[in-house]
């Protein structure tokens, strides 16, 4: 998983209670927390986060473009 805030690639699988310092919220947190900066990623809106990097590059693509 790369961090959304600060890029920091890590895998979550290997992460002790999901990266978790004690929010409260174990059971049904559905966040990844980075090693790195703690930042709390969300690994189902992943798909959706890449779409939108995309389309962001396709439309730098075509400003610089022109």
């Amino acid at each position: 998983m790369k961090c959304r805030m600060c890029g920091f690639e890590f895998d979550e699988t290997e992460l002790d209670n999901r990266g978790c310092i004690s929010c409260g919220k174990h059971d049904n947190c559905n966040q990844v927390h980075c090693p790195n900066c703690g930042f709390g990623n969300h690994p189902e809106f992943e798909e959706e986060f890449q779409f939108i990097t995309k389309l962001k590059d396709r439309f730098r693509k075509r400003k610089s473009g022109n």
